[in-house]
């Protein structure tokens, strides 16, 4: 016999299925079809995401497993050192303090200690993404360490004056005070950088010259000597830092100029010949352009004297426009070429942008800007002469939103309002991350009709290079290694994969041996001893601490509410009750701002009240509600009903006003005295009649004065006797 088969298989009858969630009593709050669980883990995914975007500047122990990594490629762990046998003699600690491996290019600062004795070498910033840190304006380093070690400082050094190796001077100093060396220029910059500080402490500057290769001894164990280097920014200067375990040689931001504008050549014959005499045991090289091929001048590339010829064709080709010139502040032999040309051609020039006439005024007076005569006028000056007189350098080459090109570019300037006949030259490149900003400008720009000229892009136009980078490419940074010639070689500067493929150069093109090369990310301590060896040893805390457009501080909690409100949104509700009884006393409140408009979700706020009086209602019955609980249990159940409708996490915030007090009185006011309770009296009184027959004499009679007896309504309120009233 065959197995027995059912005809129809009976399913399953969804409404007997028991409800697994427990009721809460509270109607609106039970109709919701979403699990609290599912809400939490929606809450949890937004958390997470908010933590991480948030957390970039954080540096705890990034994840390094390059076979340059100084552990043979294996992750370092606090584990790795226990197992490490210990070398005991004296050392040499090399410390990035910032700038390496990190969310970007900058917060540039290292540190080199030996024994107790500490020099500090450069204090950058670096400029966040404004999707990521909203309001932030930029990120210093964390020196806890140097502040725990303070007074081991002997000496803080600059390479030279951009933003990345300067910009955090005024927050720093004066929490690691020590003398300052730099060279003219970067002196001016960072006397200029540290009038913006609120401290009353004063550096000390002292000043250095690299042509004259002084040397200034600046502890037992620690000397310096500037050497000249090329850079787009003037006075900039590479480190040779003498220590008891050898020399080592600090590279600084540089290029290699066959024809730099201020005939200050690369200082090549001065470090070779420190080389010969002493050799380097360690090289710092910055990383930013080896990943580019060529190098700067000669047969492959161009030079400032190109872009000056540049402006010169521009100036040919539209001899009767307005030329609107925008750079980098910090270009200042940029502006000389394009000073020098505009007074070749007739033209008045104009600056316009707070920090562009800063570093100009540092430049004049370091000697190092050189001004024709009758060349240069106020804006308010300039706008009357006419357009084939007229040039006009300023800042916003980046698209940022309150720098002069951008107002230009929305009418909102106070001088200029751009017209078709107007010429505008980009003399940048965008840095990684402004391309939407820049273009945002350029669009701006070509709507009210104007030419807008950027660099690798005026083919049509028949114009040459207008901009040159200040970093060194590949060949360029093959031949400065190859004549350093250090034993150890540390990449710096840079995103991990700029030093991941700075160390592979080191290594295959310039004859470095694999195992003397270390990868260090911020934090990682690099140890030399005197035997020449040497070794990772450990990490120290690092990481970034972040200012806003005032220069105050920004907590890490404010920045994740930022992060939250401008994905999720903001959702307050505030309910008014009364105080002991918790009585409603108005309709809740509710405010929503970038999470729904009001007007368009009535029946979600109707429900959203009407959930809110259920619930204060059903709070207070059993007396005074904690309020603490109340509000914690306030937003967990308008976070629930909110994604149940929205599938949203916005910010919920309760806010609960407690008014109308019982009036005390005060302690020392006096008391009513009670009266004496008489005694009740009986009278008695001879019975004539029957008291029923009395009583009912008495109900017969009629009433004389119908309003004498009446019945009055007393107001419903905390001091009403009863509802009625005799």
């Amino acid at each position: 016999m065959g197995q027995r088969r059912l005809k129809e298989v009976k399913k399953d009858d969804v409404k007997k299925r028991p409800d697994v969630r427990k009721k809460t009593g509270n109607a609106v709050l039970d109709a919701t079809k979403t699990r609290k669980g599912e809400v939490i883990h929606a809450k949890k995914r937004m958390t997470e995401d908010v933590k991480v975007r948030t957390s970039q500047h954080i540096i705890d122990i990034p994840v390094n497993k390059s076979i340059y990594n100084g552990y043979e490629g294996q992750q370092y762990s606090p584990a790795i050192d226990k197992h490490k046998k210990r070398n005991n003699q004296p050392r040499l600690r090399v410390i990035p303090i910032g700038g390496c491996g990190e969310m970007g290019i900058g917060k540039n600062m290292t540190a080199l200690e030996y024994d107790n004795e500490i020099i500090v070498i450069d204090m950058g910033f670096i400029f966040p993404g404004e999707a990521d840190y909203p309001g932030i304006n930029y990120i210093v380093p964390d020196i806890s360490y140097l502040e725990e070690n303070r007074q081991k400082i002997k000496a803080v050094i600059f390479t030279h004056a951009h933003l990345d190796h300067i910009g955090a001077f005024r927050h720093l100093i004066a929490k690691i005070p020590a003398p300052v060396y730099a060279t003219r220029f970067t002196i001016g910059m960072l006397k200029k950088n540290f009038d913006e500080s609120h401290d009353n402490y004063e550096p000390k500057y002292i000043e250095m010259n690299p042509e004259n290769h002084d040397r200034q001894q600046l502890s037992d164990n620690f000397s310096i000597e500037m050497v000249r280097v090329n850079h787009s920014i003037p006075d900039s200067a590479s480190l040779i830092i003498r220590t008891p375990v050898g020399t080592i040689y600090h590279a600084g931001d540089w290029r290699i100029e066959k024809e730099p504008v201020d005939a200050r050549a690369f200082d090549f014959a001065r470090i070779s010949e420190v080389q010969q005499k002493e050799g380097f045991i360690l090289m710092l090289n910055e990383s930013t352009n080896v990943e580019s091929e060529g190098r700067h001048g000669g047969q492959q590339g161009h030079g400032e004297y190109d872009i000056k010829a540049s402006f010169g064709q521009i100036m040919d080709k539209f001899p009767n426009s307005r030329i609107i010139v925008s750079s980098f502040s910090s270009q200042v032999y940029r502006i000389q070429t394009m000073i020098d040309e505009a007074s070749a051609h007739g033209r008045k020039v104009a600056f316009a942008g707070f920090s562009l006439l800063q570093n100009v005024e540092v430049a004049l007076k370091a000697g190092i800007l050189k001004i024709p005569k009758n060349t240069i006028m106020k804006m308010d000056e300039i706008i009357k002469q006419p357009d084939s007189k007229v040039c006009i350098i300023c800042t916003g080459s980046q698209g940022e939103f309150n720098a002069v090109l951008s107002r230009m570019a929305s009418g909102a300037h106070k001088y200029i309002k751009i017209k078709n006949s107007d010429i505008i030259v980009f003399s940048s490149n965008p840095i990684p991350g402004n391309e939407t900003s820049v273009t945002r400008v350029v669009d701006g720009l070509m709507r009210e009709g104007s030419d807008v000229l950027q660099n690798r892009k005026t083919a049509q136009y028949g114009v040459g290079p207008l901009h040159l980078s200040g970093h060194a490419y590949f060949e360029e940074h093959v031949e400065l290694i190859s004549l350093v010639n250090p034993k150890y070689y540390m990449p710096i500067h840079g995103e991990f994969h700029m030093l991941a493929n700075n160390a592979e150069l080191a290594e295959k093109s310039a004859g470095v041996k694999k195992e003397n090369i270390f990868i260090c990310d911020t934090g990682d301590v690099l140890e030399i001893y005197l035997d020449g060896t040497a070794k990772k040893a450990g990490r120290i805390l690092v990481g970034g601490v972040m200012y806003d457009d005032s220069g105050e501080v920004v907590s890490e909690v404010v920045l994740k509410d930022r992060i939250h409100m401008s994905t999720e949104g903001i959702f307050v509700v505030i309910v008014t009750v009364q105080r002991g009884t918790g009585r409603l006393l108005s309709s809740p409140d509710i405010i929503s701002r970038g999470f729904i408009y009001l007007r368009d979700s009535e029946e979600l706020m109707n429900n959203v009240r009407q959930y809110l009086r259920q619930k204060v209602a059903t709070s207070y019955k059993g007396g005074r509600k904690d309020i603490e609980k109340l509000k914690n249990e306030l937003r967990d159940d308008v976070t629930q009903i909110l994604y149940d409708q929205t599938q949203r996490t916005p910010i919920v915030i309760p806010v609960i006003n407690e008014i109308g007090a019982p009036m005390k009185a005060p302690a020392n006011a006096p008391q009513p005295q009670r009266q004496p309770v008489r005694p009740r009296q009986t009278i008695r009184r001879p019975a004539t009649t029957a008291p029923e027959e009395s009583a009912m004499a008495n109900m017969r009679k009629p009433i004389t004065n119908p309003g004498a007896i009446s019945f009055k309504r007393k107001p419903i309120g905390p001091s009403a006797g009863g509802l009625w009233s005799k």
